[in-house]
């Protein structure tokens, strides 16, 4: 795990971009264009670092959006290419307001697919405000911060969450925010489940 080291709040991934970095890649290219505040959470962070598991969708948060900045995202990403699998991208507005996410891939593509949602608790707006940068190559896109996505993972309990939470933890124990990590474990009332994961 040589390649990948976490440091000075950067996450640095020393491998060719794979497929789903390359959608979280393309996707932040356009929405950096448009100046829109985004940041990936969940699995793929834990895939980023190393872990080796499958997953079907890339998960992305992004600012709420009007109804005239939704159009002009969904008609940027029709126009470079992109569709929605599960839902017209011109439902983007409709779907994101009423909380639910929409699926976003390369034409024709169903998986891997991005999963976009926006911020909805205090914890997505951490994610958003607190984003740290990841390096693959000679691209960067924004990440959650490290100890909340552990935090998190923890919270959400299922074999695949804690072993995400695991993997994180064991490969950047050693720069990690300690304190940082145990108020988000505080926040999310998971202090039996950080305490296993610190025994592992």
């Amino acid at each position: 795990m040589s390649g990948i080291v976490l440091e000075d709040g950067v996450l640095s991934v020393d491998r060719e971009p794979n497929q789903l970095d390359e959608l979280a890649i393309g996707f932040s290219q356009i929405l950096d264009q448009l100046g829109i505040e985004h940041v990936y959470v969940a699995g793929y962070v834990s895939i980023l670092a190393g872990r080796a598991r499958s997953t079907e969708d890339v998960d992305v948060l992004i600012e709420p959006l009007d109804e005239t900045t939704a159009a002009e995202v969904a008609t940027t990403l029709t126009t470079e290419g992109y569709w929605g699998p599960a839902m017209p991208l011109d439902s983007l507005h409709e779907m994101l307001t009423n909380g639910d996410p929409i699926w976003v891939a390369p034409a024709d593509q169903v998986t891997p697919h991005l999963e976009v949602k926006h911020v909805r608790d205090k914890f997505d707006r951490a994610s958003l405000s607190d984003a740290i940068t990841a390096e693959i190559g000679d691209d960067s896109i924004p990440i959650g911060p490290l100890e909340l996505q552990i935090a998190y993972k923890l919270s959400l309990g299922s074999q695949k969450d804690l072993e995400d939470a695991v993997h994180l933890y064991t490969l950047f124990v050693e720069t990690l925010s300690m304190s940082r990590l145990e108020a988000w474990v505080q926040r999310l009332d998971v202090e039996p489940e950080y305490e296993r994961l610190r025994q592992a």
